[in-house]
């Protein structure tokens, strides 16, 4: 009985060394993908201050997270891996630097997106709360034992 709980413990809560490469290729991968997205964001609203454009990807990453949802392997050598972010809806991340592309540039310095960010909820504007959204499936192939982005 001990032994049964054991084993099926280690099927659920187990996953291979290939499935564990493959979440940390696609982890990394993901984050490098939001974080251009992010910096993208900023770059075509926060053009007036370099102080604002940093403080926003900072405020974005710190509420944030990247994950891998599913690892499917196809074959083995053939894998797909879906990721997901948690972090604030794409509205209100328009709504925040719509916000703060009006400040002016000497006054960028004093803005907060964490206060921006309670006012919003306050306004009834937005609901400010993170979710969980797709970010992307990556697909690899296994070649000489190591798994490569298709």
């Amino acid at each position: 009985m001990v032994f049964l709980a054991l084993f099926s413990s280690l099927l659920v809560g187990g996953c291979t060394s290939d499935e564990k490469v493959l979440k940390n290729k696609a982890l990394a991968l993901a984050e490098k993908k939001f974080t251009e997205q992010i910096k993208q964001e900023a770059d075509d609203s926060l053009g007036q201050s370099p102080w604002l454009h940093q403080a926003y990807t900072e405020f974005i990453h710190n509420n944030s997270e990247v994950s891998v949802e599913e690892v499917k392997m196809q074959s083995d050598t053939l894998a797909t891996v879906a990721v997901v972010v948690e972090t604030y809806p794409t509205r209100f991340r328009r709504t925040i630097l719509g916000i703060a592309a009006r400040v002016d540039a000497s006054k960028s310095r004093r803005f907060n997106f964490s206060e921006a960010r309670g006012l919003i909820i306050q306004q009834g504007m937005e609901k400010g709360e993170v979710e969980t959204q797709p970010l992307g499936i990556f697909k690899f192939h296994k070649s000489d034992k190591n798994w490569i982005l298709d």
